[in-house]
This record gives C-alpha cells, structure tokens and sequence, in this order.
C-alpha cells in the first residue's frame, strides 16, 4: 500500500518530472469500439462508472474591458455507465462563484450522451439552457444538469469554460472520485504578478509533474489592484515570466466511502490553491494570506463581514437596552435567545453576509454568518467580549493544512468569554439554541477566531460528549410477547442535539429506532426538559410499549437475544484494510439498564456470563443477573476519542469483531 501524504508548498517550488503522452480521447468523437460496455465491466468488476478522462486547463490573462486580471477555466470529462448503481452519474453540476461584485461565467458549454443501438452510435446533445441554477451556499452556485437517455453502456462527455475575475477562486482540482479514473490531468500557466501557495493530498504519487516558463507579454492598466483589480490609468505593454505546471495521474481506483467517515472529499486525492500575495511593476507587494494577520486585516477590511460585524454593534446598542439582567450568564442566554427569536436561519451555510444588519433583521430571515455576526455584536452591545468563529463545516470538508486562509470557511460560530469561565461557543441559528453548544454540522476540527487583538484557533470539538441512558422494565409471557415502559435520557451533547430534532409536540420520532428494528407499539409518551444552562442540559422520554411474538418460541424455550433491544449484532468494519481514519461523530457513553420479569412457570436454561471487552480509549461491559424470577441485564459501551488512525485500524476492527460477538449470544427461557 502506497503511504499516505499531504504536501504543502510554493506552487513555484514544484518539480518537474517530464514525459510526454497523449490525452486519453478526442472530444465529440466516439465509435462502436469506444462504446464496448464489456470490455470496461472486465477492467474494472463491480464498479458502477468509470471516468475515461478528465483534463483541464487555468490560464490568466487581463482584460482591458473590466479593466481586471481574470483566469479561464477550461475542462472536459468523458466517464461510462457501467451498472445501474451508476446511473446517478448522468447528473453533472457546473460550479460557479457569484457575489454582490459580479458572478463568474460560464461559456462555450458541449455536452453529449452517447448510445449503441445495434451497430450504430447515437448522439443526444445537451444544451446550456437544459441546466438549472442550485445554490449550494457561502456565494457559491452550480449549474446543474440531469442529462437525457443515460442507460447502462452511457459514455457521456461534457466541455465547458469558466471565466472568472475572482482570483482567490482560482480552481482546485480532484485527481481522484469514489470510482476508478484512467486519466486525470490539470495544467496551469501562472503569471509571476500572483503567488499561490499549492496544497496536494493524496494516498498515490503523480505519474507526471511537468514545468516550463516562458515569457509573456500582458497590456495592462497601472493602478493599485486588489485580487487582480486595476483602476482606470495609464496603459501600456509589459513582459512577465509565467510558468505552466501540468500534473497528471494515471489508472487510479476509486476511493470508497466506509462506514464513520466524516467526508469522503477529505481523502480523496487533489489540488488546492490559495492566493497568498500579488506584485505588479513598480508596486509594493499586497500580501492576502502571507499570514493570518494579512487574513485578518483583509476579513476585518472585507464589507460583508468586517464592514458587517461594526454596523451589527451599531444595530443592536438599541436591543441591548431591553436587557435588565447584570449576570453576565443570563446576558449571554438572553442574546441567544433574543437573535435566535427575532431571525431565522434560510439554510445557507455561509461565511460571509449577503444584506446588511439592518435587512436582515427586518425581513427576519438571514444565513450563518449573518444571524451569528448578529449575536457577536448584540453580546459586544452588552459589555460582554465576544469574538466571531470562522468554521468549515462538516459537508464543506476539512482544512487543507493549518497555513493561512480565507477561502475555505463556509460558516461562522459566536465565542463569548466571561471571566473565570472557559469560553463558550454560540451557534443562534439551530431550533433550540444553548450556550456551550454548537450543532454537528459545525463540530470539524478547529475554528479561527477573526479579530486584531484575539487571532487564534478554537477547539470545536471540546463539548461534543454524547451521553445517554435507557431503562426499560419489562415482562415476557410465555408467548414470547413483551409490554413494559421505557426511560430515555439524554444528558450535555446528546440532549442539545436532541432539542433541535423537537419542532412539535409529537415525540414518536425519538423512538424510531426502537420500534423499526423491534415492531414495538408505543403510547403515553412524555417528554421533560431541563435546560438551565451548559452544566444542567437533560432531556428525559417516558413511554409504555408492547411487543407482540418479539421473542422465538420452540417448543417450551423461549430465546431471546442476550442484549434485547440493546444488542449491536453487527462489525460495521468489514475491509481488511483502511487507508483513512475511522472519524465518530462525537465522544459517547451510552448504558442501559433492562429488568425483564419472566413467566410464573419458567426457568432459566442459559443465561451469558458477564462480557467485557477494551481497546485504548473503547470499552464494553455486560451483566446478567437473575433475582427471583427477573433477568436484569445492563450494559455500558464508551468510545472517548473520535478518530482512530489508519495505521491502528485492524487492531481496532479486532475489537469492534469482539464487541459484535459479545452481542451475540442468547438467553433462553424454559416453560414448565
């Protein structure tokens, strides 16, 4: 197996590594022998779709109309359908960057589904006007296709461009998807005016790594740019260095999503660019992320979030005033709640805002970085010191390295710090906000905090402890069937996370899991919340329960499994190798306790004897008791770390094998 790496350098400091080949198909081209479905289905068995090729080209160059630096990016891509289970790869997006200072474009769009009918290639074409625009949030977009007469031997092929002024969105690359790719190729020609730092992960090696510089000739107009910006000024002709880069891989397997990962875009291998700095003739450098302090300055400078946090302070002097309460506690609570009560969150994960403080609080409605901007300057408001949180959520994937940036958030949290109390996280977009609690889809890794004086990352994962308890207290007939009440409750994490699955008075949907995987009946369900602050978070549910035939009768045995309703039968890990980390969503402790009163006439045949099991920070333990016609089983299972590493995971699968086994056994009941 090829290690696993993860490189962070200068783009310019990248080394050639040349030999020359020839793109892997023609574009607009496909004959019988290109459609030979089983040739493909032989080279790569039980693979839904292969992508054939997927090439691109980024290129700058300035244009004098906008008077801007612009980059173009072109790709094309040809895959093949080779099973039914890759039919949903006739779904192809486009995505583009659009803010309130202008919107990428997309041009010179081609894309055909080819078929074999009989001897005969047909051609569909798709046109530019079939797509449709899906916003995926934080000024991003995607113009989105559901290509006609994909069927099983599809090869579909697509060629567009990308024309674009926003420079710090200069296009990462995916060298590898969740199914195999026989060639994948990025080249770029990048002027010396802009300095990128180049982030490449992978679990492979490139086949070729390619550079060459030339020099080239730009008509330009001097002025102070900004990310490529140029004022109106003089014009005239200049001479600059620009290097091509060109990285190709060769025949690379898909990488599979397994169970407990986080996303699967983490690991798969790529490129990512960030603009650290630009230089123009006769210019002083302007430095972007050079480091966070130039981050910073430029977020703080930025009208959609730092122009947006002073006039959110501004807004929210007068709500302030509304507030009677001196404990700095209660302060922080009625914050929350006042901003999480006066707007809405519209879905859009985003780190940066769209109107001003003003809009949103009138219309009500606001994204992530608009509601929790709020909160920040309503809790400055109040005397109290608050800092914005820059996050990248989990869907949004984790950071590329810990090197300085201001392109890969999509999301913003609150942090409040009051003296002699551990700094609290705030998220006043979730249902049911607290304080201390932030929801899942922001639990990743590290967040930075964005301000002059406190410029530091932030733990998001320091309050994520799941703990819960079960009690059930049941009876069995000598039918096998059960009736009985059950206790659910939630404490810290689970119980947060629990309030925002509450949009009603109806609670049926808690006991789900229950009664999907037992056929159990529930009624009497009653919910109680204790929600004082971050040290007293519990919710409890209460329920009666049937179960008609739950258990299998033989005879005059009753068998049932040794954990009923709590039995975990299953290893999720069934890969004898794994080449990235097992990531849990939180920290857990669940326990369980269940008292099951037997028949008058029945006798115990076999009961299991206490089952334990440790690896590192996991362990499981059971018991099993009788006591006067009554079986007490209870149980415990931790897991006080959320990743296990590669290069532990077959001990771990060991011991993830001995916990399915110790859920396993049965407990059998005898009817005189």
């Amino acid at each position: 197996m090829k290690t696993a790496f993860f490189l962070v350098l200068l783009i310019l400091l990248l080394q050639p590594n040349v030999y020359c080949d020839l793109p892997p198909f023609e574009f607009g081209s496909v004959s019988e022998n290109d459609l030979d479905l089983e040739y493909y289905r032989n080279k790569y068995p039980d693979e839904p779709a292969v992508i054939i090729g997927d090439i691109a080209d980024c290129k700058f160059d300035f244009n004098n109309d906008s008077r801007r630096f612009q980059f173009v990016f072109e790709r094309q891509i040809r895959l093949m359908i080779l099973r039914e289970e890759g039919l949903s790869y006739g779904d192809f997006g486009i995505p583009f960057y659009e803010s309130a200072n202008g919107k990428e474009e997309i041009r010179r769009f081609r894309a055909h589904v080819y078929n074999l009918e009989g001897n005969r290639v047909r051609r569909t074409r798709v046109r530019v006007r079939e797509g449709y625009e899906n916003d995926v949030g934080n000024n991003w977009k995607e113009l989105v296709f559901a290509f006609p007469n994909v069927q099983v031997g599809s090869i579909i092929e697509v060629r567009y461009e990308v024309k674009s002024d926003f420079l710090f969105n200069m296009r990462n690359w995916r060298f590898q998807h969740q199914i195999p790719i026989m060639h994948s190729e990025y080249n770029v020609n990048l002027p010396s005016f802009f300095n990128y730092l180049a982030r490449f992960k992978g679990f492979f090696e490139l086949d070729i790594r390619e550079e060459k510089t030339t020099v080239q000739n730009f008509r330009y107009i001097q002025q102070v740019p900004m990310y490529g910006t140029m004022l109106e000024g003089q014009a005239f002709n200049i001479s600059a260095y620009s290097t091509h880069y060109r990285w190709v891989v060769k025949d690379l397997e898909g990488l599979k999503r397994e169970p407990y990962t986080d996303n699967i875009n983490n690991y798969l291998g790529g490129m990512f660019f960030e603009m650290t700095s630009e230089q123009f003739p006769n210019q002083q450098p302007i430095h972007y992320t050079t480091t966070w302090e130039d981050a910073v300055r430029y977020i703080l400078n930025h009208k959609d979030f730092g122009e947006y946090l002073q006039n959110a302070r501004a807004v929210t002097n007068s709500l302030a005033l509304q507030n009677d309460n001196d404990d700095k506690k209660k302060q922080v609570e009625w914050a929350l709640k006042t901003i999480n009560e006066k707007i809405s969150w519209n879905r859009d994960a985003s780190f940066l805002t769209d109107n001003t403080p003003d809009r949103v609080i009138a219309d009500g409605s606001g994204n992530s970085a608009e509601i929790n901007l709020l909160l920040v300057g309503l809790l400055r408001s109040l005397g109290l010191e608050a800092y914005p949180v820059a996050v990248s959520t989990v869907r949004n994937g984790a950071l590329f390295s810990d090197a300085p940036t201001i392109s890969q958030w999509n999301y913003v949290v609150a942090q409040v710090r009051i003296p002699g109390e551990e700094p609290m996280l705030l998220d006043a977009t979730t249902a049911n906000p607290v304080a201390g609690y932030i929801p899942q889809r922001a639990v990743n890794g590290r967040g930075r905090i964005f301000d002059t004086r406190v410029n530091e990352w932030v733990n998001l994962e320091s309050n994520v402890s799941f703990h819960y308890h079960k009690t059930y207290n049941t009876e069995i007939d000598a039918n096998g069937n059960l009736e009985g009440t059950l206790i659910y409750v939630w404490k810290d994490f689970s119980a947060y996370s629990i309030l925002q699955e509450i949009t009603s008075d109806d609670y049926r949907h808690l006991l789900n899991e229950f009664t999907s995987e037992t056929g159990a009946r529930t009624q009497d369900i009653i919910l109680e919340k204790e929600i004082d602050d971050i040290n007293n978070l519990k919710i409890t549910l209460k329920a009666k329960f049937e179960i008609p035939t739950y258990a299998q009768v033989l005879g005059n045995e009753i068998i049932l499994p040794c954990l009923l309703f709590e039995s975990r039968r299953d290893n999720p890990f069934t890969r004898e190798e794994r080449i990235y980390p097992v990531v849990f969503p939180y920290n857990e402790r669940s326990s369980f306790s269940i008292t099951l009163k037997l028949p008058d006439n029945a006798t115990i045949d076999h009961l299991p004897e206490k089952k334990t099991g440790r690896w590192g920070r996991f362990l499981h333990e059971y018991n099993f008791l009788e006591s006067e016609g009554t079986i007490s089983i209870s149980g415990v299972v931790e897991n006080q770390t959320r990743i296990v590493n590669a290069n532990q995971y077959r001990t771990f699968r060991n011991y993830m094998t001995r916990l399915a086994e110790n859920n396993s056994d049965h407990i059998i009941i005898n009817i005189r």
